[in-house]
């Protein structure tokens, strides 16, 4: 035990400590307190850029939302008459207001005309947008306020575009503004389309008109307008000042990633500062408090101190009549149950259920037993270590899970540890034990793999595919090497399923992927998309030993199925697509052996067509 005089020289040093805390922190606050003025506008930029480019990327999931309503729509309509009337009233029935949030759609023919409301719309911007495949939009009216014009090509089942289908929103619909509090009436937001013009906007300024650019032109700004429009247009979020006679303000401009959309936030400057302001007397205030907290710290340590010295000796009777516990129950436990001692570094087991582990000894030294288990499993022995340094830990009990390979089976045991205290709060003692969990967690895995298996075929269902597939795509191959994404449908399945019936279908299912694993490398992917549809991924392989491959798997699944006298030949039609590079994704891939697959469908099935680019 040490000297009263140490204890007294422990306390002087504890209050010289706490004193120079006391000052540093002082000074610190005080010199923060007299730059957080331009700290607060700087990080008011910040979170302005930040959260504008936040709702630019909320317009972009919202368009897509309702582009993707549009593509299906028109992949409805697309084997109707565009003129016939039925084709509008069925598009209505299935594609309300309610379900869509649409107002209203409008079907124009390939040469402009829309036979509903009976205008040429073929001058229209976002007629020959969509008519040249891509997706259009535009201004439903004058007003911003009115509603915005959407479009998508409508493909005939040749591919070829044969007409326009728009639909009309509500500008309220790609609306990201909700905001509350006195801030509303100091900021100003809107989208705006690539021109400027305001599609949909909350203002609170009168200086601002419909089209921001027209707007900013007559202003004093921090940035050159020609420089804020390049760098928009080129799709960089840009923050500036804007400086005129109806006062400061701070704005950001975001781009719409894959729209030609702005979203635009302004806010008052002064409001800014005012806010800085109010922080500075915050920071005032935090340093009296702090300072009067440290006088109580002060004056309350040396009783936490006694509290705490014996909370711990009370803790510590505990957790002794809990270890005895544990030594009179450890015979007729299922657990392997064991004592650490800190100062002698030995292990006692107090059952005989070490030897389960593949230990041959009762009581062990830390350097004995980190041996025995290195010759079990080498990998453990972190683990083992990481249990036994956990005494320094501030928390009394603790629980891991480890692996061990002993008796030629793979085992996973939870040590659970609880630690024991002397009178100086130091660990003196732990007592734990060991639990044999491998049933559980071989039931956990076996679920997990469940999960992305296709039950039926035994290939990796469509979500684990896209997403193992996207995993891999995200390194680019080896040099002269490629990534294949092959997309097979298999031939004859219907007739397969008529004629010999639903179990050889499900028969064939199985022996397809069957052939398609045994052919495959391990780190191959097949995928079961739905129905009779799959997906072969061969990762980082040469391009011409890819096409061989595949030329072999093909010839493989011609497969002939007979039942009593009746015969079946079913085979896989196959579209191929290449990538050399990093980042493609599985609906790009997709997308394009899709096509390579109906050529195939169209010429000559049970065969295969091999994109001629990579992409």
């Amino acid at each position: 035990m040490s000297r009263p005089d140490n204890k007294k020289r422990r306390k002087r040093i504890l209050f010289f400590t706490a004193l120079i805390a006391v000052i540093f922190i002082s000074w610190e606050l005080i010199n923060f307190n007299t730059s957080v003025k331009e700290a607060e506008k700087s990080k008011s930029r910040d979170f302005i850029t930040e959260w504008t480019e936040q709702n630019a990327s909320l317009v972009r999931y919202k368009a897509d939302k309702y582009y993707d309503i549009l593509d299906y729509a028109a992949k409805f309509i697309s084997k109707m008459p565009l003129d016939d009337e039925e084709t509008r009233d069925l598009l209505y029935e299935n594609f309300s207001e309610k379900a869509t949030e649409f107002e209203y759609f409008r079907i124009i023919g390939k040469d402009g005309f829309a036979a509903e409301t009976g205008r040429d719309y073929s001058d229209t911007e976002y007629f020959q947008t969509s008519m040249a495949g891509g997706r259009g939009l535009a201004k439903c009216s004058s007003s911003y306020d009115n509603g915005v014009l959407l479009s998508v090509p409508v493909k005939g089942g040749d591919g070829e575009t044969e007409g326009v289908l728009c639909g009309v929103l509500f500008g309220s619909r790609l609306s990201v503004f909700k905001q509350s509090g006195r801030s509303v009436k100091y900021t100003s937001m809107f989208i705006t389309d690539g021109n400027g013009d305001c599609i949909v906007g909350r203002n609170t300024d009168a200086a601002f008109g419909s089209n921001i650019f027209a707007d900013l032109e007559m202003r004093e700004l921090s940035v050159p307008l020609s420089t804020i429009e390049f760098r928009a247009r080129t799709g960089v979020t840009v923050p500036f000042e804007i400086n005129s006679d109806y006062g400061n303000k701070m704005a950001v401009i975001s781009p719409v990633k894959g729209y030609d959309l702005y979203v635009v936030t302004i806010i008052d400057k002064d409001y800014v500062l005012k806010t800085g302001r109010t922080y500075q007397r915050y920071v005032l205030f935090l340093t009296i408090k702090i300072l009067l907290a440290l006088a109580v710290f002060a004056g309350g340590y040396l009783h936490f101190q006694r509290q705490d010295r014996v909370y711990i000796r009370n803790l510590n009777r505990q957790l002794t009549l809990n270890e005895e516990t544990y030594r009179i129950t450890a015979k007729d436990s299922d657990l392997c149950v064991f004592t650490y001692d800190v100062e002698t570094e030995l292990i006692q087991f107090l059952n005989d259920k070490y030897l389960e582990l593949g230990l041959d000894q009762a009581q062990l030294s830390i350097p004995v037993l980190l041996k025995k288990i290195r010759d079990i499993n080498p990998a453990t022995c972190s683990v083992i270590e990481e249990i036994l340094q956990s005494v320094d830990s501030s928390e009394t009990s603790q629980s891991r899970k480890v692996k061990i390979r002993a008796g030629g089976k793979l085992r996973y045991l939870q040590f659970n540890t609880t630690n024991l205290y002397d009178e100086s709060g130091k660990v003196s003692r732990m007592v734990g034990s060991i639990e044999d969990i491998t049933s559980l967690e071989n039931n956990m895995l076996k679920l997990q793999k469940e999960a992305m298996t296709d039950l039926l075929t035994g290939a990796m269902n469509r979500a684990a595919g896209t997403a193992m597939i996207n995993q891999l795509l995200e390194n680019a191959p080896d040099e002269e090497c490629v990534h294949t994404f092959t997309i097979a449908d298999l031939d004859n399945f219907k007739t397969l399923n008529d004629v010999l019936g639903h179990m050889w279908g499900d028969k064939a299912l199985y022996e397809v992927v069957l052939t398609m694993q045994k052919h495959c490398r391990a780190k191959d992917v097949v995928c079961r998309l739905g129905g009779d549809e799959f997906v072969v991924f061969m990762p980082n392989m040469p391009r011409q030993d890819a096409e061989e491959s595949l030329q072999r798997l093909s010839a493989k699944l011609h497969i002939n199925y007979e039942k009593d006298d009746k015969s079946v030949m079913i085979s896989a039609s196959m579209g191929i697509v290449t990538t050399e590079r990093a980042g493609a994704t599985f609906q790009e891939l997709y997308e394009e052996a899709d096509k390579c697959l109906y050529q195939v469908k169209r010429t000559f099935k049970g065969s295969y067509h091999i994109a001629e680019k990579s992409i």
